[in-house]
C-alpha cells in the first residue's frame, strides 16, 4: 500500500474530523446526566457514536498516520477553543499513532477487530488526558483548570473523583469498550455502502 497523503486525503481527514467533532458534541449532551463521571468517559461515548466515521475514514483514505492526523486537527480546535491542555494532547496523540501502527499500515482493507482494537486504544488516549494528571501531577492538573472556563476548585475535585484510583482504570476500561463497540456499531450501519463500493 501507499501511505503518501495526497491532498484529498487531508481533505477527507479534514471533512471526517469535522463530523467526528459534531458527534463529540452530541455525546458530551447526552453524557452529561452523569455529570462528572460521564465527563471521564466522554471519548468513550464518542467513540461508540463515531464509529462509523472512524469506519468510512479507514475505507475511504486507509493509510497510514490518518488516526494521527485526525487526533491533531481535533487537538489544535479544542486549543483554539480554549481548552488545550498539554498532557490530554500529547496522551491522544501518543495513542493515536499507536492505533495507526495497529490498524493503518493494512489499508483500506483492514479488519474489523483491529479497526476497533485501534479506536479503542485512541479514544483511551483521550480519556487519559484527565486521567493520567490526576495520578501522578494532581496539583499541577489542578492548577491549570481552576479558574478556566468557570472551573472552580469544588467542580475540579468532583472530576478527579472519578480519574483518580480505581475509578480512572474503571473509566480507562469503560471508554475501551465503548469506543471498540462503536466501530462494530460502525461496521453494521456502513456495510451494505461498503460492499456496495467494493463491487464498483
Amino acid at each position: 500500500m501507499k501511505n503518501n497523503f495526497k491532498m484529498k486525503d487531508v481533505v477527507t481527514v479534514a471533512l471526517l474530523t469535522a463530523l467526528y467533532m459534531v458527534f463529540y458534541m452530541i455525546a458530551m449532551a447526552v453524557i452529561t446526566p452523569l455529570g462528572p463521571f460521564g465527563h471521564a468517559i466522554s471519548p468513550g461515548a464518542c467513540g461508540l457514536l463515531a464509529g462509523a466515521v472512524i469506519v468510512f475514514l479507514s475505507r475511504k483514505v486507509g493509510k497510514m498516520w490518518q488516526f494521527t492526523l485526525m487526533t491533531g486537527i481535533l487537538m489544535v480546535i479544542f486549543w483554539l477553543l480554549g481548552g488545550g491542555y498539554l498532557p490530554w494532547v500529547i496522551s491522544s496523540l501518543v495513542m493515536a499513532a499507536v492505533a495507526d501502527f495497529i490498524a493503518s499500515r493494512d489499508g483500506k482493507t483492514v479488519k474489523v477487530w483491529k479497526l476497533a482494537l485501534a479506536s479503542g486504544l485512541m479514544h483511551v488516549g483521550q480519556a487519559w488526558g484527565a486521567i493520567v494528571p490526576s495520578w501522578f501531577f494532581l496539583e499541577q492538573y489542578k492548577a491549570h483548570w481552576v479558574g478556566r472556563a468557570g472551573m472552580t476548585a469544588e467542580m475540579m475535585d468532583a472530576q478527579i473523583k472519578f480519574t483518580q484510583g480505581i475509578m480512572g482504570v474503571l473509566a480507562t476500561f469503560i471508554t475501551f469498550v465503548l469506543a471498540l463497540a462503536g466501530i462494530y456499531l460502525g461496521y453494521i450501519i456502513l456495510k451494505k455502502h461498503l460492499k456496495e463500493g467494493e463491487e464498483n
